[in-house]
This record gives structure tokens, C-alpha cells and sequence, in this order.
């Protein structure tokens, strides 16, 4: 990679974290203009760091094309989120994301075919770990009294697609490391296995924020749930660079 393009990644990572931070700090005490446009502009940061990572690599790729995808999908569910706080516009969030995370898995479902044709959508240790994350998170939710009201069913579809989104990651990535079948095969991974983790988290922290009583109010939680969203982002658009199938 060039000098200009580290020099590139490195602006782009710094300014997502200048303009989290301003984000964090004008949505108090509630949403507002100013706070959308910095949202907005978050999220247009971690679409253009995909873009560089694009042209970077010159990987035009289908899974590049399926992040890409996928990450203006979660723009457009930033903006949903964040334009109104009713709950149909959550319900209309939640499925944009939804179909950003299918974007996700289609592009890790054509790495796999690509690399790994033998293996099946799920395996037996996929299967597990997804049943176990399954049973996990909605445990944690119900001892603490989590409230849906209209939006159960969208969340609880969106919450399976992201589980898989998840375990797909985590095994493509260990299936990388082991096979060294991607250039720089561990680095890759771990981005993988962070950005798809680090969204799951933020998820799971939003479902705290939006359907408990006791975390609705809570500023750290709500810090953790941005920070980890916006970089999750940022790193799965940096996966671009070393996936190219």
C-alpha cells in the first residue's frame, strides 16, 4: 500500500472518531438537525473509507460490491433511526439494517464458495455457536426486562440475520488464518472478526437502550453503542482491501 493511501486510511479513521465524538455530544439532550447531519455524516465517512479501500486494492469484486452495498443500506438506517425516534420509524430502521446485514452475509457466503466450495451454509460448530449466541443474547434481554411492543418480530428476524452475520464472520476469518488462503490471511481475519463483533455489540447495546427501563437513559451505554457501530463500519469497508473475489 502507498504512502498517500496509509496516509488516506489513517485521516478517514481519525476524522470518524472527531465526528463521533461531536455526534455523542449534540444529540444531547435529544435528537436534533444538528445531530443528524453529524450522524449522517459519520456514516458518509465509513462509505468513503470502503471507496478507498476499493480503488486501493482496485478490488471491484462481488464481495466488494456486496460491502458497499451493505454499508449505504446502514446509512440509509442511520438516517431512519435518527429523523424521527417514532417507533415506525425504528420498525423501517431495523429492516434497512436488516437488509444491510444480508448484504453482509451474501458477501461472505461468495468468499466461501470462492475459497472454501465444500463447505456448507452452516456446519455442525456454526450451528452451535449460532444457537449458542441466539440463546445468550435473548436471555440477557428477557433478565432485563426487555419491552419490544410492535417491533418484536422485525427485531427478532433482524437479531437471527445478524447472528448469522456473525458466526459466518468469525468462521471465514478463522478459516482464513488457518488456510492462509487471503493476503495477509491473519490481518484480515481479526479486522473480520472484530468489525462483525463489534457490530453484534452495538446491537445488543441498543436493544438495552431502546427496550429496558433501566438502560433507556444510560449516556456510557449509549457511548459504547455509537462508538462500536461506527468502527464495526470502518472495518468491514477495510476488509476490502485484502478480499478479492
Amino acid at each position: 500500500m502507498s504512502v498517500p493511501n496509509i496516509i488516506g486510511f489513517t485521516v478517514l479513521f481519525i476524522l470518524q472518531a472527531v465526528t463521533t465524538f461531536i455526534f455523542l455530544k449534540v444529540e444531547i439532550p435529544k435528537p436534533s438537525k444538528k445531530s443528524l447531519v453529524m450522524k449522517v455524516t459519520c456514516s458518509t465517512i465509513f462509505i468513503l473509507n470502503a471507496l478507498l479501500a476499493m480503488f486501493t486494492a482496485g478490488n471491484f469484486s462481488n464481495y466488494a460490491f456486496f460491502i458497499l452495498v451493505g454499508l449505504v443500506f446502514s446509512w440509509a438506517g442511520d438516517f431512519l433511526l435518527h429523523y424521527k425516534t417514532t417507533e415506525n420509524f425504528f420498525i423501517a430502521g431495523v429492516l434497512t439494517f436488516l437488509c444491510g446485514h444480508i448484504c453482509y452475509i451474501a458477501a461472505f457466503l461468495n468468499v466461501q464458495k470462492t475459497y472454501f466450495p465444500d463447505a456448507p451454509f452452516l456446519d455442525i460448530f456454526e450451528t452451535l455457536v449460532l444457537v449458542a449466541g441466539i440463546c445468550f443474547s435473548q436471555f440477557r434481554l428477557y433478565t432485563h426486562k426487555a419491552q419490544y411492543g410492535k417491533a418484536f418480530l422485525p427485531c427478532t428476524v433482524y437479531m437471527n440475520v445478524i447472528m448469522i452475520m456473525l458466526v459466518k464472520a468469525l468462521s471465514l476469518s478463522l478459516r482464513f488464518m488457518l488456510n492462509n488462503t487471503v493476503e495477509n490471511a491473519h490481518a484480515t481475519g481479526i479486522i473480520l472478526i472484530l468489525g462483525a463483533g463489534l457490530f453484534t455489540l452495538s446491537d445488543f447495546t441498543l436493544a438495552l437502550l431502546r427496550f429496558t427501563h433501566r438502560y433507556s437513559q444510560s449516556y456510557a451505554i449509549r457511548k459504547v453503542n455509537i462508538w462500536t457501530y461506527f468502527y464495526a463500519q470502518m472495518l468491514l469497508g477495510l476488509s476490502i482491501l485484502n478480499i478479492v473475489v
